[in-house]
């Protein structure tokens, strides 16, 4: 089943890179795929993180069309990660951190396992680009990026504290946003 979804995600996301690169998308979710793997061996969850994206980011690809290539519960863990992008990036990033903090363990895992990704970008690139890598985000401010990563921080911290791809996600957030919390909205 994984290789099935690798397969069709990088289908899916054929065309797409990774936002102010040249790498190609598909590596972010078989990065989170492989996070993934280090918290659970149960393949449908280690499906839904590849094919994560699909349905936000791929406009031919519906909860539907997962549910029959899939099943239900990976289609459904697939739509329960999806973002609303017809609403504003504070509202969207607001409701995945409260629903981070309350999903079903899966669905924080591959939460968890999405932002540690980005966050391995974040801290890849930073050095390189400096405070122009903000630029590449639609909201183009460190302290929005740092307000919603410190957010999902806190809203898995009950139940991914002692997790080594928490731990690993704290140090960068920590590193590359610091500790002081400034404000942002």
């Amino acid at each position: 089943m994984i290789d099935e979804a690798i397969e069709f995600a990088t289908k899916a996301h054929a065309g797409q890179f990774r936002k102010g690169t040249k790498r190609p998308y598909i590596v972010h979710p078989i990065e989170v795929a492989d996070i993934v793997a280090t918290m659970t061996q149960d393949e449908e969850i280690i499906s839904a993180a590849v094919l994560h994206d699909t349905i936000e980011d791929c406009r031919e690809v519906t909860e539907d069309i997962l549910k029959e290539k899939f099943g239900e519960r990976v289609a459904s863990m697939v739509a329960l990660e999806s973002e609303d992008k017809s609403k504003s990036w504070e509202e969207r990033k607001g409701a995945t951190i409260i629903r981070l903090k309350n999903a079903p363990r899966p669905i924080q895992m591959i939460g968890l396992a999405d932002k540690l990704s980005n966050m391995r970008d974040i801290d890849r690139d930073y050095p390189a680009e400096g405070e122009n890598l903000w630029k590449r985000f639609r909201m183009q401010s460190k302290s929005a990026i740092a307000w919603y990563y410190r957010g999902v921080q806190e809203a898995l911290e009950q139940d991914f504290a002692g997790v080594e791809a928490y731990e690993e996600y704290c140090r960068l957030v920590e590193k590359n946003f610091g500790s002081d919390i400034e404000p942002f909205i």
